[in-house]
């Protein structure tokens, strides 16, 4: 069984990949680690909750210990956790350098200690850019 460690599962984005997830691989567990900030809903999951192959850990990606704690036994690191409205970023850049930043290097480092195989990060174009008229 692969077991896939989704940060900021508990968003629009997040929940709906783990619903997909679920209902599409009956091989895989979900380990949801989500701070529940103003854009994670726990109610976006509640089908999911008495799934026994779904788990919710509150936790922020920024903070080492919490992730070493929950990632153990993670063959995969889907990461969608992210700050990413702009006129928040403007009011104040912190919480934007500490999630999308440190909160990416450090689950980089965990991952690399912990032995996890894959990272996949996805995004939005208010992190990434956008691609223009060529993209």
């Amino acid at each position: 069984m692969t077991t896939l460690f989704v940060t900021g599962g508990c968003g629009f984005i997040g929940s709906n990949f783990i619903h997909y997830v679920l209902e599409s691989d009956p091989e895989v567990r979900v380990v949801n680690f989500d701070a529940l900030t103003y854009a994670g809903n726990p109610e976006n999951l509640a089908a999911a909750a008495g799934n026994p192959r779904y788990r919710f850990v509150k936790g922020d990606v920024a903070d080492r210990d919490a992730v070493r704690a929950a990632l153990p036994g993670a063959d995969s690191i889907i990461h969608l956790a992210a700050e990413s409205h702009v006129d928040r970023s403007i009011q104040d850049s912190g919480p934007f350098v500490r999630t999308n930043v440190v909160g990416t290097q450090v689950l980089l480092d965990a991952a690399k200690e912990l032995g996890v195989r894959r990272f996949v990060q996805v995004s939005t174009d208010e992190v990434y850019g956008s691609l223009g008229a060529a993209g």
